[in-house]
């Protein structure tokens, strides 16, 4: 038994001595190639054993699936090259835009000062108290003003009626009771811009701006600084968004680049993808073709990789 074991081990390194041999006799470079062309030629043998074997069925086509013709197939591809074309300088762009986007993030840092910053903050604070007075002081006078407008109408609801000013305001007050009824916001906003500029309300920035202006002086101006500061940052950030939408993409082509709509290109793109999958990744291959597809496939199988894989 030990002699038999002994005489089968002899054997088994006497195999590996002569194939370690014979690697090192051939050049590396050929045997690498030629490892990968059996692996090649097995996954393809693979993908198209079981494209053979496979028991098709014919899709149906309409307005969203076509069928996948050599000219369509033709079309697709091409427009697949200048998409790839055209996604390498659509990188390059970006790269260089966030790489300018970070410059100006440098620049606004740079450019903060922080005594600058501290200063008009506290000025903005103290002014938007003061400010703060003024507006409560001017919704005040609107509550007064409508106390005043109802009891009017409670003394003399005749008078009241007769009233322009009065009717005008009665008429708003029903729009923007049934605005607010029907949720319609913006005919709410619309009534009550008409009723404050009715009543002489001032409630809009500028307006408190004017109504403060004697008591809290004028809105404090951002120092130099702060302004290059903030157009760096708002550059910056824009330059982002920018570069950001260079590289979105949801995959195919616009239906007009291959003569279809939107939605049958999309078709198009997701029937390629299955079938280049089950043939490159040995994954399982949608049936939903005709012989007459499969075929035409299988012929430009090359062309495909190129256009989609980039290879």
């Amino acid at each position: 038994m030990r002699t038999r074991l002994r005489s089968t081990y002899a054997s088994m390194l006497t195999g590996v001595v002569m194939l370690v041999l014979s690697l090192v006799t051939a050049p590396a470079q050929a045997q690498f190639g030629g490892l990968r062309r059996a692996v090649e030629r097995k996954v393809e043998q693979s993908g198209e054993d079981r494209m053979n074997a496979a028991n098709l069925i014919a899709p149906t086509f309409d307005n969203t699936t076509v069928e996948i013709t050599a000219e369509r197939l033709d079309r697709y591809v091409a427009a697949m090259q200048r998409q790839k074309v055209q996604v390498a300088q659509n990188r390059q762009r970006y790269d260089a835009m966030q790489a300018e986007a970070a410059s100006l993030r440098e620049a606004a840092v740079k450019a903060d000062n922080r005594r600058d910053r501290e200063t008009y903050d506290r000025a903005t604070y103290s002014y938007g108290e003061c400010r703060g007075i003024a507006r409560e002081a001017a919704e005040a006078e609107y509550e007064r003003e409508m106390e005043e407008f109802r009891a009017r109408i409670q003394r003399d609801p005749v008078a009241a009626q007769k009233d322009p000013k009065m009717k005008e305001m009665f008429a708003l007050l029903q729009q923007s009771a049934r605005a607010y009824q029907s949720g319609d916001t913006a005919s709410i906003a619309r009534t009550q811009q008409r009723l404050n500029a009715l009543m002489d309300v001032k409630n809009d920035s500028a307006s408190l701006d004017r109504l403060a202006l004697p008591k809290c002086g004028a809105r404090p101006a951002k120092p130099r600084s702060i302004i290059v500061k903030d157009s760096l940052e708002v550059r910056s950030t824009q330059l982002s968004r920018e570069a950001s939408a260079l590289l979105e993409s949801s995959g195919g082509v616009p239906g007009a680049d291959v003569g279809m709509s939107n939605l049958q290109s999309r078709m198009v793109w997701e029937r390629l993808q299955s079938w280049l999958n089950g043939v490159q990744k040995d994954a399982p291959i949608t049936r939903t073709f005709t012989k007459a597809e499969y075929d035409l496939l299988l012929s430009r199988r090359g062309d495909m990789r190129k256009a989609f894989s980039g290879s």
